[in-house]
């Protein structure tokens, strides 16, 4: 967390107003040293897909086919869906910043604040000493992610996102 709100911090101070979703594109193309940092970036873009597509594969081959044998056939159609679906996303945004801030309002919150009390109370004897911390964490963290996800929407209405912003403009200049 820390290491988050430092980097989020040195970007708006550096940036203000201006800082982007992914900091990186604050700076010139030029600079070798951040074209490095885009780079592992990239690499790390690329190892993190298998193993988020392998997570949510066998998600879905379990819910959906409960005990079932391995079938090649459907291992490669679900892997295949969800690899064009992932490149359809990216094709259609050139701003990861809209991205960035469902995924952080959505699932941080849920891993921060939500998921850990629910198994703390899940795993313990259920007192008013354990429900009532473990309910007040879940709490605020439902309220964090309903006010981040209503940020997020009302950015996207008012079209504060680069990419939008981009499309509405191309989209008006044909017609």
């Amino acid at each position: 967390m820390l290491a988050c709100l430092s980097m989020a911090l040195a970007g708006f101070l550096t940036f203000g107003d201006l800082t982007q979703g992914n900091v990186l594109n604050n700076f010139p193309t030029s600079n070798l040293l951040i074209n490095l940092a885009r780079l592992c970036f990239g690499l790390n873009m690329l190892t993190t897909l298998p193993l988020e597509c392998f997570v949510c594969r066998e998600v879905i081959e379990n819910y959906y086919y409960p005990g079932e044998a391995f079938n090649q056939r459907r291992h490669v159609t679900i892997t295949s869906a969800l690899v064009v679906a992932a490149m359809g996303i990216s094709l259609m945004t050139c701003d990861l910043g809209i991205v960035f801030e469902f995924v952080g309002a959505t699932s941080a919150c849920a891993l921060a604040y939500i998921l850990p009390p629910m198994c703390y109370i899940k795993l313990s004897k259920r007192t008013w000493k354990v429900i009532l911390p473990a309910g007040a964490c879940i709490a605020f963290g439902a309220f964090v992610m309903v006010v981040s996800v209503t940020q997020s929407v009302i950015k996207l209405v008012r079209g504060e996102f680069l990419a939008l912003r981009l499309l509405i403009g191309g989209m008006k200049k044909q017609y």
